[in-house]
């Protein structure tokens, strides 16, 4: 039998009823309803590899995992918790909102671990995942609020939590858990700046989740900034003007050149920053649009059907046109 790679031993589901199918079909009642697999299809899911992987694994973190340090943010402040399942979005934080990741049932069972919990990749990101937990569950207080937003399960109470916090700090060593968690909250402004220089995703960056939902927006806070720089301009245009009517002003020749300078200076800028605003949507939609047609064709090819918009016209039959021609008066009928 394989041995236990859990970073506990105390069965905290334990208290629940026998659950039908736990056992016969392979821990089927700890994991999710449905689950979407690489290839974008909705299927049951099973504990194998390609599942786990998709659950637990933060390659895309790894890949930038020496400049995470400029991301590390520790305080969690007035934020919103935003349910996410994706694991690159655990403990990643956004203005106001936070992105947290549910603790699986089947990561809270030993024999789950024992089973199908292999692989050095696996096993630290599942460490260092709920190593995250007993940093952010450490009071009481902290326990409820999770409870409470559907990050823990209903019928684990604080005693088994402290417990398996206990056992899980207890084994601890930072080489056991994924580099990612290293670190604690990553603010994305930072990971999709990264993402940008790093990996060359210049557009997308490492996620949109905080991104404009629609081009308006994109516009309407684009110009927006841009009114407010402007309303700087007018102010210092004001004061210029002002400062042209003093008379020892109108022999300084360093006043006079700024003052023309800066004149050029705000027709031209504005002209600039709003065709500057206008080819990145442009550039942003093209990208999109790229990147959804290439999808669709994929995502198509994938399920094996062809869209009926683009099934060709229905070729005339050799017995069609021989018809047609024996009967060259029937539509005058």
């Amino acid at each position: 039998m394989a041995t236990s790679t859990a970073p506990f031993t105390t069965p905290v589901l334990g208290s629940r009823e026998p659950r039908e199918g736990h056992q016969s079909t392979g821990f089927a009642a700890l994991l999710p309803a449905s689950h979407r697999n690489k290839d974008d299809h909705i299927v049951v899911p099973r504990p194998d590899l390609e599942f786990l992987k998709r659950e637990l694994l933060v390659k895309r973190l790894n890949d930038v995992q020496d400049w995470l340090w400029i991301c590390d943010h520790q305080v969690l402040i007035s934020r919103d918790i935003i349910i996410t399942e994706d694991p690159e979005l655990h403990l990643v934080w956004s203005k106001n909102r936070i992105y947290l990741k549910p603790i699986p049932l089947y990561l809270l069972d030993p024999e789950f671990w024992k089973h199908h919990i292999h692989g050095d990749d696996l096993i630290k990101c599942a460490r260092g995942f709920l190593y995250s937990y007993t940093a952010l569950i450490a009071y009481e207080s902290d326990f409820k609020l999770a409870t409470t937003k559907g990050l823990l399960p209903e019928d684990i109470d604080w005693a088994q939590w402290k417990t398996l916090s206990r056992e899980i700090l207890t084994s601890h060593h930072y080489e056991f858990i994924n580099p990612r968690y290293w670190y604690g909250e990553l603010r994305l402004s930072r990971l999709n700046k990264v993402y940008r220089i790093r990996q060359g995703f210049v557009l997308r960056g490492y996620s949109k989740v905080a991104s404009h939902a629609v081009y308006g927006d994109l516009i309407s806070d684009n110009f927006g900034a841009l009114a407010t720089i402007l309303g700087y301009v007018v102010i210092v245009l004001t004061a210029m003007q002002v400062g042209l009517g003093v008379e020892r002003l109108q022999t300084d020749e360093a006043f006079q050149n700024a003052s023309y300078g800066f004149t050029v200076f705000s027709i031209i800028a504005p002209l600039v920053a709003s065709i500057g605003i206008a080819l990145v949507v442009v550039v942003m939609f093209a990208s999109n649009w790229v990147a959804t047609k290439s999808y669709e064709k994929k995502r198509f090819r994938v399920m094996n059907v062809e869209p009926f918009w683009r099934a060709p016209e229905p070729k005339a039959t050799f017995s069609s046109v021989k018809s047609n021609q024996a009967n060259p008066n029937d539509h005058n009928v």
